[in-house]
């Protein structure tokens, strides 16, 4: 596709932000699920000119239309309401039926449902599940038709490892996501500190320590993952070597409960709002991931906020950083395979689907320079420019039962994390754990 062709439609899919994107159909309860939403969109787009447009893998010969049935979260409903309809303009042929799981019940309810006989065939997956899901038989199998389509799987980087086992791919790489430091720059300016651009692990810890007061923390550094310098390595839990985990809990240690510069895994629990906590002034820095650009603003700040570049440790360069990507598969039981993998091709794989994300302020996996510039027209907040430079690790290891093995490792460094027990005594207690997960 000519350059000038492709940037038109990366404009054309920009304007689609402002319309609250339904599908031009009544909400209504799904047939496959009770506690999902569907929302039908409307069949009588105009097509556009799709002479460039990749052309529907699947016909039917009888004129009728090809039905696809599409499960996402509710937390990505919006985007996923702008590629159904955008898809629909260029393929008028499909019929893409959008049903709507609320998100903290997606999992167990999509896996119950790939389990039975429910009719999906495009399905949103978190990337912790998605190899398990394939190793088990629910997703199908994409190779043939990543092949078939010529598409080269590489582009998505490290990220694409997380949808594969070993050379079994089953689904395709939708956004990425980094991790950052956060700052509120009145509160530097007021202390007459620079902000810190390129800080090891252990030059934030002192930083946090110098800034905090009675009023004020230094940091907040959130407590839902233990890990993040380690895999910011690409140190993994199922590693022999386990230096930089070790390294990174004892970071946590000193900044939750020797020097308490950082709000404490006590503090942190029940109902602490993290976003909440930074907006109303309370801590100069916080390490959270690149979706504050979109979610921070909603906390109504009332200071000058940004990103740099996570911490690192000091044999690390300035942006390492470690991701997360969701994908789009396929139900291995879906009639028709073809077609859904043309939509999730479109989503996941092309500069228009790109966009798409970007007006949303999210990164596509798919490397889009068009999408870049899409993307800097929604989001005008110091720091954008760090989500694109960090080098990613996967956020989970390559085994299947790594989100298991994740849980167990937790649950023992919290105990070490609450000042309950030594590193070493949660180490022992962890590592028996693994051998068990390991075994099975």
């Amino acid at each position: 596709m000519k350059k000038s062709k492709v940037m038109a439609l990366l404009l054309s899919a920009a304007m689609v932000l402002g319309l609250t994107a339904c599908g031009g159909g009544d909400t209504q309860t799904s047939s496959g699920d009770a506690d999902a939403k569907q929302v039908d969109s409307a069949e009588g787009s105009d097509a556009a000119d799709s002479g460039e447009s990749a052309e529907a893998s699947s016909e039917n010969t009888d004129g009728e239309k090809i039905v696809l049935n599409f499960y996402e979260h509710s937390d990505n409903e919006k985007i996923a309401n702008q590629q159904v309809e955008e898809y629909m303009k260029l393929h008028p042929e499909v019929q893409i039926n959008l049903s709507i799981i609320a998100n903290d019940d997606y999992d167990d309810k999509i896996k119950v449902m790939l389990a039975g006989d429910a009719d999906i065939d495009v399905l949103w997956a978190r990337s912790g599940n998605i190899r398990q899901m394939g190793v088990d038989g629910a997703l199908l199998k994409l190779n043939d038709l990543i092949d078939a389509n010529e598409v080269d799987y590489s582009l998505y980087g490290p990220m694409g490892d997380t949808c594969k086992n070993g050379d079994d791919i089953y689904g395709m790489c939708a956004k990425k996501t980094c991790w950052l430091l956060w700052y509120n720059k009145d509160l530097f300016d007021a202390a007459g500190v620079d902000l810190p651009t390129d800080i090891t692990w252990d030059g934030f810890a002192d930083l946090c320590q110098e800034l905090t007061t009675d009023e004020l923390k230094g940091g907040l550094t959130v407590n839902w993952t233990y890990l993040i310098g380690a895999q910011t390595r690409g140190e993994y839990l199922t590693d022999d070597d386990l230096t930089y985990t070790r390294k990174y809990a004892e970071f946590l240690h000193r900044i939750w409960v020797e020097d308490e510069s950082n709000y404490s895994l006590e503090e942190m629990s029940g109902s602490f709002d993290v976003n909440g906590v930074f907006a109303e002034g309370n801590t100069y820095m916080m390490i959270n991931g690149d979706w504050n650009f979109l979610l921070f603003p909603d906390s109504n700040p009332e200071f000058e906020w940004g990103a740099l570049p996570l911490p690192h440790f000091e044999d690390q360069e300035v942006n390492a950083s470690m991701g997360s990507t969701d994908a789009l598969c396929i139900n291995a039981k879906s009639k028709n395979a073809e077609a859904a993998f043309d939509f999730i091709k479109f989503c996941t794989y092309s500069d228009e689907g790109a966009a798409i994300l970007a007006q949303n302020a999210t990164v596509s996996a798919y490397p889009s320079e068009g999408a870049l510039d899409v993307y800097n027209q929604y989001v005008d907040v110091p720091g954008t420019e760090y989500v694109f430079s960090s080098v990613c690790s996967p956020e989970d290891g390559s085994h299947p039962n790594y989100s298991e093995i994740k849980d167990a490792y937790s649950a023992e460094v919290q105990e070490y994390l609450l000042d309950n027990c030594t590193y070493d005594e949660c180490m022992e207690n962890f590592l028996q754990r693994r051998e068990e997960i390991l075994a099975k």
